[in-house]
């Protein structure tokens, strides 16, 4: 079987256990009732649309298997969260795809006694039962809707649903807001479910059961109830500690953490001002800095007053880069800032400290998907037409041809698309470098995270962005691998020869190699794989392999690349076509080999939609028994107070 060609009947290889059930938990009181045509909304369409049955139990369902899993598998869980609205918006009303209750889907390698035996993949889901959620499920719909603040709104609305979101937070007593739907980390022997404008929520492993909310603290009696975190701190493979940030529209608009392995605040709340409160999604740390990434994609509550979004993309202001020293303190450290041509970042790759011969650190170097613009397929709000939703781009805009990324041609690329970049910020002169290292529209990079911050790291994994058709939403078609290593040579071999494309033009940083030179070193480094028509997912995530059996290191791409895949054949008009034949599979591919025409090795077909979410975490056998282990010692040590 291809791999573009995906099986939606069962495999006779062995037959599903019995038993294997999902229902509607009983605590949810919210019932939605079954439609029968398509959300008008293309974040609330097809398989975008929330599921709100649960895997029955504990056990989870067995699922067949096509292929062979890999035995540095067995025993581990592979989990990914996304929103999952529990409270749907009527057909027309404003929404966001960043919006809803945060929904983990995990599948369990389980081993059995026998340690030789077969892999047995069972799938579970689970809410994150967080305060919003509970409140949420007992009140109604509670959270303050991003698609107000990112559509544009007449100021007598916007303020309206200002001052009742407030009135429910303190009329119902939600103490977070924090609902777990964007991404995961295990830190402190627990799984944490985070997005970033509450604090983090525990939850069991492999059940996927919520457990309680996590301060970072010291002393479990003093809870930092203000404990908010990005949904994407970083941990040190070295040491184990964890930096993160939280960010407001009050003054200091950021405060910086850092916390040790053993749960130490080495550094708590240490205040960096901003010049306007923006949305800040993701960061970089190398051993020495931390690089906070501070693009114009603004909180201007007074846009209302002109009927503008309140969250909005400013293409006229500078991107600031804000180098923090790691163990930074407010009293008596400086951030140093650097600036380029406006772009947007969700996501970075990795960083690290650029070394002199003498060890002196002479530039910090970042990877991170960059885009022009604002990615305006996810601002996709209400319908300003027949068919067609306000904050994407026009029809006009989609047949324009746009200009392939690496010339240094900025303005003439598409603003909508994020290329992988290398940026390089250079400490003596203060300028920030950009260099294109991939040519093809992509985003959620992965990386070996053991080699996270090291300067030797070579692949980055991403999800290649769909040609979609017109307002039908953000869509990833396949997986992109890219050499960062092979780009930067010829970034080199270009400079010694004084052939580089350009350099800082006009100050805005190109250090660009050509578009047709950097799709040639694609071509001959990279490596890339569409799933098919029809066929979508979203985030790979990255597994190293098991020890060698000869002791020697592993190559940094010996692993494998677990991705979620939905065929889009099984719906009809925007619906199931038939709910209870429904298949979501998880292919497991070779990491050094992910060529078009390479099957995966494995296959694991789990019976239930898996909609499309966010980010995804894979634990080892070893983290999953310390949380359970953890989770028995807190739970006697509750009995016996």
């Amino acid at each position: 079987m291809v791999a573009s060609d995906m099986t939606i009947n069962s495999s006779p290889q062995k037959p599903l256990k019995q038993g294997g059930l999902s229902a509607i938990p009983a605590d949810i009181k919210i019932r939605t009732k079954e439609r029968t045509s398509g959300h008008s909304h293309p974040y609330l369409n097809g398989n975008f649309y929330p599921v709100f049955e649960e895997t029955v139990g504990d056990e989870g369902i067995e699922c067949e298997i096509v292929g062979t899993i890999p035995e540095v598998l067995r025993g581990s869980q592979y989990i990914r969260t996304g929103p999952n609205t529990l409270n749907v918006p009527a057909d027309g009303a404003p929404h966001h795809f960043f919006s809803g209750e945060g929904m983990l889907h995990g599948v369990y390698f389980e081993s059995g006694e026998d340690p030789k035996g077969p892999i047995r993949p069972r799938y579970m889901n689970r809410y994150v039962r967080s305060d919003i959620f509970k409140k949420q499920n007992d009140h109604g719909y509670l959270h303050f809707p991003l698609g107000i603040a990112m559509a544009p709104t007449p100021f007598f609305k916007f303020v309206f649903y200002m001052i009742w979101f407030y009135i429910k937070m303190v009329w119902y007593k939600v103490t977070n807001i924090g609902d777990g739907n964007t991404a995961l980390t295990y830190f402190g022997s627990r799984l944490l479910a985070l997005q970033e404008g509450g604090k983090p929520v525990e939850t069991a492993v492999p059940s996927l059961n919520t457990t309680g909310e996590y301060f970072f603290e010291e002393d479990p009696n003093k809870k930092d109830k203000n404990a908010v975190v990005t949904a994407h701190p970083k941990i040190d493979p070295k040491t184990g500690e964890i930096t993160f940030f939280s960010y407001s529209l009050q003054k200091p608009q950021v405060l910086y953490s850092v916390v040790s392995a053993a749960g130490k605040r080495k550094v708590w709340r240490q205040k960096i001002a901003l010049p306007k409160p923006s949305m800040m999604h993701d960061f970089a740390t190398t051993d020495t800095y931390s690089i906070m990434v501070n693009c114009p994609l603004y909180f201007e509550p007074s846009n209302a007053l002109r009927g503008e979004p309140t969250l909005a993309f400013d293409p006229t202001a500078k991107t600031r880069f804000g180098l923090i020293p790691r163990y930074y303190n407010d009293k008596s450290d400086k951030v140093y800032w650097f600036e380029t041509r406006t772009c947007h970042i969700f996501h970075t790759a990795n960083a690290w400290d650029e070394k002199d011969q003498d060890g002196n650190i002479i530039a910090v170097c970042m990877t991170a998907c960059r885009s022009d613009g604002f990615f305006r397929d996810i601002t996709l709000w209400q319908p300003s037409g027949p068919d067609n939703y306000g904050g994407g781009k026009t029809e006009a805009e989609r047949l324009i041809q746009y200009k392939a990324p690496g010339s240094g041609d900025y303005n003439s690329q598409d603003p909508d698309k994020p290329f992988l970049t290398l940026f390089r910020f250079v400490l003596a002169t203060g300028e920030t470098e950009l260099t294109t290292l991939c040519p093809i529209g992509s985003e959620f990079p992965v990386i070996n995270f053991d080699r996270y911050m090291r300067p030797d790291l070579r692949y980055v994994f991403t999800a290649s962005t769909e040609e979609s058709s017109f307002n039908t939403g953000a869509k990833f078609n396949g997986i992109i691998k890219t050499d960062v290593h092979a780009v930067i040579r010829k970034k080199g071999e270009l400079q010694a020869s004084d052939k580089l494309k350009s350099a800082n033009v006009g100050g805005e940083g190109q250090w660009e190699i050509g578009a047709q030179t950097l799709a040639t070193v694609q071509a001959q480094t990279g490596q890339s794989h569409r799933f098919g028509p029809h066929i979508y997912g979203n985030e790979a995530m990255f597994v190293a392999n098991g020890p060698r059996a000869d002791g020697q290191p592993l190559a940094e791409d010996d692993g494998f690349l677990l991705v979620y895949v939905y065929d889009e054949r099984q719906m009809e008009n925007g619906v199931p076509k038939d709910k209870a034949r429904q298949v979501t599979e998880l292919w497991i591919f070779d990491a050094k080999k992910i060529g078009q025409d390479i099957d995966p090795v494995a296959k694991v077909k789990i019976p239930r939609r898996v909609p499309y979410g966010f980010h995804g975490i894979h634990l080892t056998k070893e983290q999953i028994q310390e949380n359970q282990e953890f989770l028995a010692r807190r739970a006697a040590s509750a009995t016996r107070a």
